[in-house]
């Protein structure tokens, strides 16, 4: 059988996503997952999750958890939509509103995953570079692409920097089609264009449990949208693809802010303090608004890396990507993690 004469066109050439995977004995600094600690909510949950009748299935659409996403931005739960991860809500517009040969646009370097829907779903995907030396959006290369789909990531990933209100704003006035405005990280720095979806009716917003809620293993994530945008994508959207245990932990961790908080406030005090040992060692750690930071060394960084990981300690390096050859990513965690990765670095150079 000619499995390549079979094969879906638009995947033809292109290489699997991946996503760093769990490792015993090793501290992960290169997922930018939370590392400040095991939130309460998974234990809170146990009972709630032991009542479930597991042998059923869940609410269709994650009713209960759509109705407390709604409240905390001040919506509708018809213009909220859950998925597994904050993907799952990429993969749907896409299907939603994407025909072979529309335009997707997206800046560079950015989440991968923006390009690889776009391109799986027939898309011309256009990528559009950062400005340095602040890898500031370039709105006017942006709306030049005419696109009938946009992503953009606030804060950045890899880069780490929020994009200003004023910047996607003007990209949402300016913008034809729609644009997906992705706050994975957004806990980080306050910013919350989820609660503005009804003044700009193009506007698709992205959010997920990973990050500051620290549940990355649930793959529990969500969009918001009017409800004229909601509808078509929920037209495009598999049923059923959150189970009840997920929804029930995410539940609790709405229910109670307390861990988010306390995860924000620990890493906007750490990411600094990192940023300034980081500098001391004679490196350039760039502006961050995330719970990740992005350090030019000065010198490829893959050598560092594997350095580090041959001590217990994962961190990112940019290789992979045009231009960052000298970058390192690092997930900002704990006192302890910090004063870990600086040891092993003056170790390294010794």
């Amino acid at each position: 059988m000619d499995v390549e004469g079979l094969i879906r066109r638009s995947i033809s050439g292109m290489q699997p996503p991946t996503y760093p995977g769990p490792e015993a004995g090793l501290l992960r600094m290169d997922a930018n997952t939370n590392l400040i600690g095991r939130n309460p909510a998974i234990d809170r949950a146990a009972k709630r999750v032991s009542e479930i009748d597991l042998a059923q299935y869940p609410t269709c659409l994650s009713d209960d958890l759509r109705s407390a996403i709604a409240r905390e931005h001040g919506l509708e739960s018809e213009e909220v939509l859950v998925g597994g991860g904050s993907d799952e809500v990429l993969d749907v517009l896409c299907r939603a509103f994407l025909n072979p040969g529309d335009v997707v646009a997206c800046a560079t370097p950015s989440f991968v995953m923006y390009a690889f829907f776009g391109r799986l779903h027939f898309g011309k995907v256009v990528e559009v570079p950062l400005r340095r030396p602040d890898w500031a959006l370039d709105v006017e290369a942006l709306l030049g692409v005419k696109a009938k789909l946009t992503f953009v990531a606030s804060p950045n990933n890899p880069t780490g920097n929020a994009v200003p209100a004023a910047d996607l704003e003007r990209l949402l006035a300016g913008s034809t089609g729609l644009v997906l405005v992705d706050e994975a990280y957004a806990d980080f720095c306050g910013q919350d264009f989820a609660s503005r979806v009804r003044r700009f009716e193009n506007l698709v917003v992205s959010r997920t449990f990973s990050k500051s809620h620290g549940l990355a293993g649930l793959r529990v994530g969500y969009g918001v949208a009017n409800r004229p945008v909601m509808e078509r994508m929920y037209g495009a959207k598999t049923p059923l693809t959150l189970s009840a245990a997920s929804e029930a932990i995410a539940l609790e961790s709405l229910a109670d802010p307390s861990f988010v908080r306390e995860t924000v406030a620990g890493v906007q005090r750490e990411r600094a303090r990192l940023a300034g040992r980081l500098a001391d060692l004679g490196f350039r750690p760039q502006r961050t608004d995330a719970n990740f930071m992005l350090v030019d060394l000065g010198e490829p960084s893959g050598p560092l890396a594997a350095f580090l990981r041959s001590k217990g300690v994962v961190t990112r390096p940019m290789g992979d990507i045009q231009g960052l050859g000298d970058f390192l990513r690092v997930t900002v965690g704990r006192p302890e993690h910090t004063d870990r990765l600086v040891a092993l670095i003056r170790e390294y150079r010794s």
